[in-house]
């Protein structure tokens, strides 16, 4: 029997009275998800349950209830403050969102993403069920912050890309959801954040590009970030999984300014990085972090940590636990040399 993994947080309007319901919802958001404001018109008012898991860096939250609006108005982005991405996937009902002067209608399985320091409002129409993946703009690497959406997202189902980037967040979430298996949840924390990784950077892929490339790389991108403590992950793994060749699979991020292996090494850095700054993590010496996350030798991962953010693991770590943060530069030139210096089979570097 698999251990479930408990909500961090639950409610229900269900036992609160009619007239307090709207307070309680209000109140209960600005807690555990996020300040914003709630009305219904609904002749029995507002009904509406909420469970959501914490799975480190992404939280996932599911929200059931009948007719309602809420709003994140301008005064709150000050009195509650969030820096995340949402990705929100409609399972039931109808709906409709307004960010930034754009309306976007929604109806069952649709997805949509947009980043919360900007007002919005979302409307249901009638009964509904969604699930909420959430993200700091923090915890998506650097090169998120410059690619922050400035509207709403919704994702295309007209084209393969967007209608299987969808249908990817929409298995994976509502299956962990259903059934909250705990030793489920670093890989499925993983897999989300490679898929908002994507979901985010369209401008990575050129015109002259074709659907199937923009699967290619949603395929590697996930498989990368759940076998990415894998020291026997390399180009060649990940092409094979993905069934094209290692060309084929290189000629698809170099839409991104690299190749499959300075990419994958990049992301090895970037999670390793990441956990020396952690505080959860500052038992644990920087050769047992190298290894974690593949890397043959505690010299051979500060040789290339230090190539790609300008300093070496431990001067990282006493940094952060001392309330500075260093900056990592991740322009595809620090990518390459990371990547160039160390050989297609990490393990046997």
């Amino acid at each position: 029997m698999h251990k479930l993994l408990a909500p961090r947080a639950q409610a229900s309007t269900t036992q609160v009275p009619r007239h307090q319901r709207l307070e309680f919802w209000e109140a209960h958001n600005a807690t555990t998800l996020i300040g914003l404001t709630c009305s219904t018109h609904h002749p029995d008012g507002l009904e509406a349950s909420e469970r959501s898991f914490d799975l480190g860096q992404v939280r996932l939250t599911e929200i059931r209830g009948n007719q309602h609006v809420i709003e994140r108005p301008r005064h709150m982005l000050k009195t509650h403050p969030k820096e995340a991405l949402f990705a929100c996937i409609l399972l039931e009902g109808s709906a409709f969102f307004f960010q930034a002067g754009e309306c976007t209608t929604l109806t069952a399985g649709d997805v949509i993403a947009y980043a919360t320091d900007l007002p919005y409002l979302y409307g249901f129409t009638g009964d509904m069920r969604q699930l909420i993946v959430e993200i700091d703009f923090s915890h998506l690497g650097p090169l998120a912050d410059a690619h922050r959406p400035r509207s709403v997202i919704k994702l295309d189902h007209r084209v393969h890309g967007g209608r299987w980037l969808a249908q990817a967040l929409r298995r994976m979430t509502q299956g962990f959801v259903d059934h909250p298996r705990a030793d489920a949840a670093p890989r499925v924390a993983a897999r989300a954040r490679a898929l908002l990784q994507a979901l985010l950077m369209p401008d990575a892929m050129t015109p002259e590009f074709t659907d199937s490339v923009t699967w290619r790389l949603l395929r590697a991108d996930l498989f990368i970030a759940e076998h990415l403590t894998d020291p026997e992950l390399d180009a060649d793994v990940v092409a094979r999984a993905v069934g094209v060749s290692l060309r084929h699979l290189n000629r698809a991020y170099a839409t991104r300014g690299c190749t499959v292996h300075q990419w994958l090494m990049g992301q090895r850095l970037e999670r390793a990085s990441q956990e020396l700054a952690d505080p959860a993590w500052k038992r644990v010496p920087v050769a047992g972090i190298a290894y974690r996350w593949g890397f043959a030798t505690p010299a051979h991962f500060s040789r290339l940590f230090k190539e790609r953010y300008g300093l070496s693991p431990l001067r990282h770590r006493h940094l952060e636990a001392g309330g500075a943060v260093a900056s990592p530069e991740l322009s595809p030139d620090r990518v390459s040399k990371a990547g160039d210096n160390i050989g297609d089979k990490t393990a046997g570097a």
